[in-house]
């Protein structure tokens, strides 16, 4: 499977603003103000992991704090695993098309070829959680994107994206609620790799729409776990 074209924290540019460039190959990456020195985090929260060892180490951390022995745990995903794992997969594939929804609404520019990026992003998540899972990526969340689908058919960038940024919010606390009730630690590990990524696109999105100067509400966003609707469509 191609790798996915991911979001990566670079150096801090002078700007202090997310700036989309394209490698050789094409994939595009945005290059992140990264964070700067915490006082005394406390490192059980969020705000503090980010302090501690900063969004790159996030998802490292993530797996640390739920980690249980070896012995303890299988590798592959259990059949329970699945069951949960196919409700992530769904919100995953509903973020994609939510995304799409922004860019059929008219975003269009510099700022269609970031929406785009991250729908591809939430398209390569699923695929990921289905191949982990032996199903396919199909099927999304019809309860959740029919309630946000308002709020993303839009070609307001600034609304689309303070959308975006609460739905990344959600979806990483979401994701960070199931590693808990992961069995193996494949699961837990391909989740983690989810959550980090997703926390920084929020911060990108957080620039877009230009709110991105609340830096307590960046390092601790408001977020709910989204409790997944039963089905999906084919």
């Amino acid at each position: 499977m191609t790798g996915p074209a991911t979001l990566e924290l670079l150096g801090r540019p002078p700007s202090g603003k997310a700036v989309a460039r394209m490698t050789p190959k094409g994939h595009p990456l945005v290059d992140l103000e990264t964070a700067e020195t915490a006082p005394s985090p406390d490192a059980t929260s969020r705000r503090g992991l980010l302090g501690a060892l900063g969004a790159a180490g996030l998802a490292g951390a993530a797996a640390l704090t739920i980690s249980r022995p070896a012995s303890a745990a299988p590798v592959s995903p259990t059949d329970a695993d699945k069951q949960l794992l196919d409700a992530a997969m769904r919100l995953e594939l509903t973020a994609r098309d939510l995304y799409l929804e922004g860019l059929g609404a008219g975003i269009v520019g510099d700022d269609a070829a970031l929406v785009q990026v991250m729908a591809d992003n939430h398209a390569a998540y699923a695929e990921a959680i289905a191949g982990a899972s032996g199903f396919s990526a199909q099927g999304r969340d019809e309860e959740l994107f029919d309630e946000l689908q308002i709020d993303f058919a839009i070609s307001d960038v600034e609304r689309f994206a303070e959308a975006a940024w609460q739905l990344e919010n959600d979806l990483a606390a979401t994701h960070t609620e199931l590693m808990s009730d992961y069995e193996s630690t494949d699961a837990r590990t391909l989740t983690a790799s989810i959550v980090v990524v997703e926390g920084r696109m929020g911060v990108v999105l957080a620039d877009l729409g230009g709110f991105a100067d609340d830096v307590d509400e960046l390092l601790d966003p408001p977020a709910s776990p989204i409790t997944p609707s039963s089905g999906g469509d084919a």
